[in-house]
């Protein structure tokens, strides 16, 4: 294989980065990392490495080097059947990095090894200098982030050159890639971010970082560079067909040039002058004095004044008569070219004209476009949030439609056996307070009396009770217990209760502290414990409205509206109606409002307006 690449004969020749890469801790690791796993000698591992860096300072080709450490590891400790293995790794940890050093080179030992790079790290060493936009791209790659848009792009190539200029340091460049997009950030995640700025770091270390105008001039001078090392160092001797090629080559006519009617007119009227400046800037501003005559940039009298005009300010340093000699021939040219110029310039300013309006037509075009596409898609997000919304009337109305629906069927749940297990525990065996000996509630009592009295109340004053009202064993034996002794004592009371007096409970603190158990204690349904809340509520209006707020605001307040509140916010989030919700928390063993008391509730947050 011919040898292309650059040579170096020491380091110093060699890139920054590669010089770079060659004295690290990584490049003198990859040694040892093979000696161990292959369990190479030490003299092995110098001759190794010997090869490796005549294949980087380009005193042989890597097939060469290759070759050559083959014969001084195999067979012995890598056999034939371990050195596809240990030519992948060697390759990997030594040769990959460098793989823009050795191009073709390393290309063709891995075709012949059949080796495949996949899972290689994306690692390598830059020999030539990078654009501020080439970096960005290597940048995006190491930190595998998307530059989705050239907005993007040209941020964080703003950032790098704001970074090698010293303008900004690592911590603002960090702020500014975290930021979100629509801030002026890149929108990357904080570990993306450290991995972008190490990256970048190690760049900026590694090759020189240019702008594109840099760099396309850095190339033009390389590849002058190359051309005339190739030219110098070639010695085939020509052949005759080369010979024949230069030929046919002189021949041939050289390709038109276009000149402008400006152009031609001045050197045309050159060659009418007596005096011909032999220094080419003074040439050349002779044809500027001329050409700005013939499109009346400058008066005849100016053109004279300026050719009489010392060089060192802007003249051509003639005497007087030969400067009236060339302004008279300048005068007599101006007659003849004039026209022509101008017409010429006429041309070329309505061409441009059209080519500029051409292209505001175009990005009004675009503009319209982008517009249009702008306002689709303003509209696309209006009808779907319109949909969104539709859609989620349409579940609440569903959903209101289960709480008036109530139950069909009463269901048997746990939590009722739980609650009946726990008064059995509580009070014993309870008995209804109608056949313990208390009369039963008529409707029109039921009306009339505001408070509910206790059970044993009921039994020993004979008050009347309601049906769904239980009494224990006990309550039941101490009433007929006291029904055999004469004379009742029903007035009498005891000093320290008559001096401290009945501990009494407003309307607005039982109101306050109504839970799921006491709303169920109420009534014999829960139509009846909604009434008795309400005719609670009306009692304190009768004596003000703003009683009858506080009344309002106690309810709301309450441990029983808290878990109706509750239950509906959840039946919202899951999408399910309220009624199968409660009966799934019910069955599962949850103390939850039964689905005709969520229909009670309902109807009773309706009726409390204030």
């Amino acid at each position: 294989m011919p040898i292309t690449r650059q040579s170096y004969g020491d380091l110093f020749e060699m890139p920054a980065g590669l010089r770079k890469f060659v004295l690290s801790k990584e490049f003198d690791n990859a040694d040892m990392t093979l000696q161990k796993t292959y369990n190479l000698s030490s003299e092995q591992t110098t001759k190794m490495g010997d090869e490796i860096m005549s294949a980087i300072y380009n005193d042989e080709d890597l097939s060469t080097a290759v070759e050559n450490i083959k014969q001084v590891v195999v067979p012995s400790p890598v056999d034939n059947t371990n050195w596809k293995d240990f030519l992948a790794d060697m390759l990997k940890l030594e040769i990959w990095p460098l793989r823009e050093l050795f191009g073709q080179e390393l290309t063709t030992v891995l075709g012949s090894g059949q080796i495949s790079t996949a899972g290689w790290p994306p690692f390598r060493v830059l020999l030539r200098p990078l654009t501020y936009s080439g970096a960005a791209t290597e940048v995006a790659q190491a930190a595998k982030f998307s530059l989705m848009g050239a907005h993007l792009r040209k941020r964080l190539r703003d950032l790098i050159m704001s970074r090698v200029k010293g303008v900004r340091v690592d911590a603002q460049v960090r702020d500014s890639l975290i930021r979100p997009v629509e801030f002026g950030g890149v929108g990357m995640d904080r570990q993306t971010a450290d991995t972008a700025i190490v990256e970048m770091n190690q760049l900026i270390s590694q090759v020189k970082i240019m702008s594109e105008d840099q760099y396309a001039d850095w190339l033009a001078e390389d590849t002058q560079k190359k051309t005339e090392a190739e030219k110098s160092t070639s010695t085939e001797p020509e052949t005759s067909e080369d010979k024949e090629i230069a030929e046919i080559r002189a021949k041939m006519p050289s390709a038109p040039s276009i000149q402008s009617v400006l152009d031609a007119s001045v050197e045309k009227t050159l060659t009418e002058f007596p005096y011909k400046p032999t220094d080419p800037y003074l040439a050349r501003r002779l044809q500027h004095v001329i050409a700005s005559r013939f499109r009346d940039v400058r008066s005849s009298f100016d053109v004279q004044r300026l050719l009489c005009r010392d060089p060192k300010v802007g003249g051509m340093g003639l005497d007087k008569p030969m400067a009236d000699q060339i302004s008279a021939k300048i005068e007599e040219a101006y007659k003849t070219f004039h026209d022509p110029i101008m017409a010429e310039e006429k041309q070329k300013l309505e061409k441009q004209a059209e080519i500029q309006h051409q292209k505001i037509e175009e990005r009004k075009e675009r503009e319209s476009e982008e517009h249009a596409q702008w306002y689709q898609e303003r509209i696309l997000a209006r009808k779907k949030k319109e949909k969104q919304k539709k859609k989620l009337v349409e579940t609440m109305r569903e959903t209101m439609s289960a709480y008036a629906a109530g139950p069909t069927t009463p269901i048997a749940v746990p939590t009722d056996i739980k609650e009946q297990k726990k008064e059995t525990a509580r009070f014993g065996h309870m008995v209804q307070a109608v056949n313990a000996g208390a009369k039963s509630v008529t409707p029109a009592t039921e009306q009339t009396v505001p408070v509910i009295p206790s059970a044993a109340a009921v039994l020993t004053a004979g008050r009347v009770a309601r049906p769904e009202i239980k009494v224990s064993m006990e309550t039941v034996k101490l009433q007929k217990a006291q029904s055999d002794i004469k004379p009742h004592m029903d007035g009498v009371v005891s000093a320290t209760t008559a001096k401290r007096g009945p501990r009494l409970v407003g309307l607005v603190e039982e109101l306050r502290s109504l839970t799921p158990a006491k709303f169920r204690r109420l009534g014999k349904d829960p139509e009846a414990s909604t009434q008795k809340i309400l005719q609670k509520i009306d009692i304190m209006g009768q004596e003000s409205f703003k009683k009858r707020l506080s009344g309002i605001q106690a309810w709301q307040a309450s441990p029983l509206q808290e878990a109706y509140v509750r239950l509906v916010s959840e039946s919202f989030k899951q999408g399910k109606p309220i009624v199968d919700l409660a009966n799934e928390k019910r069955a599962a063993g949850e103390d939850v409002l039964r689905p005709e008391e969520v229909n009670a509730i309902i109807s009773l947050n309706s009726k409390l307006h204030y």
